[in-house]
């Protein structure tokens, strides 16, 4: 096992661990993009966290390291949304260096009771040890800081998980839920949206945000940022995903061409069809 670093400020774990603890709102960027590129300018740009996701990112098994560690050059603290609920993933994750990670598709409180035990340490869980990673990133006491630091997100997307709610929340050892709000709507209602201000997936976010906080959880959730971002905030989410790399980047090359494509001067000559 190679030799950790200790440094006197405080790393990525402890800083996100303690602004949670102090009931802080943190804004998490997301991730789709390979490469550390994008990782870095979303670290720089000012995020509290950045979420890499293996999902439906196109961030392959080969790239995780790098963009952990393009996200350890910034402020930013690294989590990782896992394909499914495989503990192999989930452990694979954290040894690497995530400070959390968010896990699809919990839809039942057995679910939940395993994405734990996939996260934590004996005699809490079942996770192996080997944190070659983390233990160079988190330091020597690694292990007992990860059973009360590591963040462990359930994401409910689904009228199953929506049903289960409470039992879920009730799991120990879980730090909170996350809304997929797309999933949430398709199965709500049969139609897939991010925009969840209206009808019965209104009801269910703001009911999943008031009883998470309850228990003194840590409810969040994906927004597109903007109004949607502010109006989860108000509901009491304090893990807000407000922004995409992929969503980013395409809005922000559509604004500009929108904007300069009505300033392009017609050529003479030019035919008008």
């Amino acid at each position: 096992m190679p030799e950790s670093v200790n440094n006197a400020a405080p790393d990525a774990l402890a800083r996100l661990h303690a602004r949670l603890s102090a009931g802080e709102t943190l804004l998490n960027g997301w991730l789709h993009l390979p490469g550390g590129v994008s990782a870095e300018l979303m670290g720089h740009a000012g995020y509290d966290a950045l979420t890499i996701d293996l999902q439906h990112g196109l961030i392959g098994d080969g790239g995780l390291v790098p963009a952990l560690q393009a996200i350890a050059a910034t402020p930013a603290a690294p989590l990782v949304r896992v394909p499914w609920l495989h503990p192999p993933d989930l452990m694979r994750a954290l040894d690497a260096g995530a400070v959390g990670v968010i896990c699809p598709m919990i839809d039942t409180p057995e679910q939940a009771r395993s994405l734990v035990h996939a996260c934590r340490y004996a005699p809490l869980g079942g996770r192996s040890y080997g944190p070659t990673r983390a233990r160079l990133l988190y330091g020597d006491a690694y292990t007992e800081r990860a059973d009360t630091q590591t963040l462990i997100f359930a994401m409910i997307e689904t009228r199953a998980a929506w049903n289960n709610l409470e039992a879920i929340l009730d799991t120990p050892g879980l730090s909170g839920v996350y809304v997929g709000p797309a999933d949430l709507s398709l199965s709500l209602t049969g139609t897939a949206s991010l925009d969840f201000r209206t009808g019965e997936t209104a009801e269910a976010v703001a009911h999943i945000a008031a009883e998470t906080a309850a228990r003194g959880l840590i409810p969040g959730i994906f927004t597109q940022g903007g109004d949607l971002a502010r109006h989860v905030i108000s509901l009491g989410y304090r893990f807000v995903t407000a922004g995409s790399d992929v969503a980013l980047l395409s809005g922000a090359a559509r604004s500009v061409l929108s904007d300069l494509r009505g300033a392009l001067p017609i050529p003479s000559g030019t035919p008008s069809y």
